[in-house]
This record gives C-alpha cells, structure tokens and sequence, in this order.
C-alpha cells in the first residue's frame, strides 16, 4: 500500500469543519425564515363574510374566503380579481415579492363579473 499519511485520515477533520459550518449556516437561515413566516401569517386582512367585514389572521385564510384589498395594500396568497372600483375592471398589481420585478402588472376583471 502506498500511502503518505501512513493510513491517517487526514481530510475527515477539513471536511467535517466544513459540513458543521454547512448546517449550523443553513439551521440559523431556516430559524430566521421561520421567525419571518410567522409575522407574516400574524399581518391582517379584511375577509368579508356574511356581508360584514371581518379582521382576519394570514395564516387563517382558507380557499374560498373573499377579501377586500385596499390602494396600496399587500395581500397573502393568490387571489381571483373579483371586483376593482376602476370602471375599466383593471387594477395593477406590484409581484416584487415574488418573482423580484419591479414593474406594476395590470390584472382584469372577467368581463362577466363587471
């Protein structure tokens, strides 16, 4: 056997170094998205819901709920444009959030629900 360490495993300790700072990185980067994913689901909305307007937690927004979003206002989750107070049916939307684009998208109305 040829060998210049005599048998010694002479990586294992750099890699091992390595692997620790890997995961003790990626657990503090998990906490802090888990610590941001909670003030997130702990911001308002307003739900309507038999015709009143109800406070509302992100995180207990279902399927199916219909929300009322204001000028200005960010929202939680995707949404069906049901309404819009523009009398073209068209608002416009920022998803810089989710995709990095700064540029306002506009979003219309299905013409059946104007």
């Amino acid at each position: 056997m040829i060998t210049d360490t005599d048998g010694q495993p002479t990586m294992l300790p750099p890699l091992i170094t390595v692997v620790l700072i890997s995961m003790i990185k990626d657990g503090f980067e998990d906490y802090n998205r888990h610590c941001e994913d909670d003030k997130e689901n702990n911001s308002m909305a307003i739900k309507i819901e038999n015709g009143q307007q109800v406070p509302v937690r992100w995180g207990e927004i279902v399927v199916g709920d219909i929300l009322l979003i204001k000028q200005n206002e960010f929202f939680p989750a995707d949404l069906i444009l049901l309404s819009c107070s523009d009398t073209d049916g068209v608002c416009y939307v920022e998803t810089k959030n989710l995709d990095g684009e700064t540029n306002l998208k506009n979003k219309q109305v299905a013409k059946d629900l104007q």
